[in-house]
């Protein structure tokens, strides 16, 4: 399952598809890589970068097209919070979200490092935080959107791909020798069966509920409000209107007002 924005599930498709078929990825160019280093501004602000498709690890991967750590994202945070010349931090977010495992666990650590170190902590949709990205914005004290930010995309998305015809025209035909029932369940050779898929959307449904509650209880809504938004996405201005965001401003403005 994934927590991504359903505009961009086929790019990150593209890019996980490789790895979820158990190929290697493609490398790329390191040094044409985005620096996700941590900024540390005069006034003791640290800038945390929380962008590109998001995944549990991401060290076998390295420079695979723009994906970043829960690991790494809490990493940061948590240097932040333990270096005596940050006063505060900010996130940056611009990621259309990304894998389920590994994102949970964040939040609670961010909960728990802003507890015991007591240094806010703002996020900025910068210009993009949606799904598994806009629940890590939710661990913040507050969220900031651009004009023309996205928001939301509260839901959960899994994908299966039925590759039987394609194997038959490429002259194959599987077997699976196997002990367990659901053993081979929702494998792609196969047309996905009823048990299949009630079996995921049962594991969909699950992880829904817990995005739900998560963002209700950070953003001091509803639960009821949260399911009410059916995966939408919002920008700017309508955001805050919907309560998934405290302001429209600029990443510059959030660090500024941070350190005033």
């Amino acid at each position: 399952p994934l927590l991504v924005a359903r505009p961009k599930l086929d790019v990150i498709l593209g890019v996980l598809g490789p790895r979820l078929a158990g190929h290697d990825l493609a490398s790329k160019d390191i040094a044409m890589m985005p620096s996700r280093e941590t900024i540390i501004t005069p006034d003791g602000i640290a800038i945390v970068m929380v962008t590109g498709t998001l995944v549990s690890r991401s060290g076998y991967l390295a420079a695979a097209s723009g994906m970043t750590s829960y690991g790494d994202i809490g990493d940061a945070i948590e240097a932040a919070a333990l270096n005596p010349l940050v006063r505060g931090i900010v996130l940056d977010v611009d990621s259309p979200g990304g894998e389920v495992g590994g994102l949970f666990d964040l939040s609670d650590r961010i909960a728990v490092l802003r507890q015991e170190h007591g240094k806010p902590i703002q996020a900025v949709a910068n210009e993009t935080a949606l799904s598994a990205a806009y629940a890590i914005a939710c661990a913040a004290d507050g969220i900031t959107i651009t004009q023309t930010g996205e928001v939301g995309s509260i839901g959960v998305v899994a994908v299966h791909v039925d590759e039987s015809a394609a194997d038959r025209q490429a002259g194959l035909a599987w077997t699976f020798v196997h002990a367990g029932e659901r053993k081979v369940d929702g494998n792609p050779h196969e047309p996905l069966s009823p048990r299949a898929r009630a079996d995921i959307q049962v594991d969909v449904d699950a992880l829904y509920e817990r995005f739900v509650t998560l963002v209700a209880r950070r953003r001091n809504l509803s639960p009821e409000a949260v399911r009410a938004t059916e995966a939408g996405v919002f920008r700017g201005v309508q955001s805050v209107r919907a309560g998934l965001a405290d302001r429209v401003g600029t990443l510059r403005h959030a660090v500024e007002e941070m350190a005033a």
